[in-house]
């Protein structure tokens, strides 16, 4: 990763906000969507796989650092 300040850390932390943006589900109960329609005080709980996701960001990460590397190569 020579000449390049975007650490490994910092692409996967970009991925994890994506996936987890995408992939966070919202539990309403028939009464709270009922609250929820009528702009009412409803409660809402997410869910999603925090170690998941965080394998699945370093995973982007890398192959993106790999895809970086290679076109710099084809460049020389």
């Amino acid at each position: 990763m020579a000449g390049s300040n975007i650490s490994r850390d910092h692409i996967a932390m970009e991925a994890m906000k994506v996936l987890m943006e995408k992939t966070v589900s919202n539990n309403l109960t028939l009464k709270n969507r009922i609250r929820q329609f009528f702009g009412l005080n409803h409660k809402t709980y997410t869910a999603f796989d925090e170690k998941m996701i965080a394998k699945l960001s370093y995973e982007m990460a890398d192959a993106m650092i790999a895809q970086r590397e290679k076109i710099r190569e084809e460049k020389l």
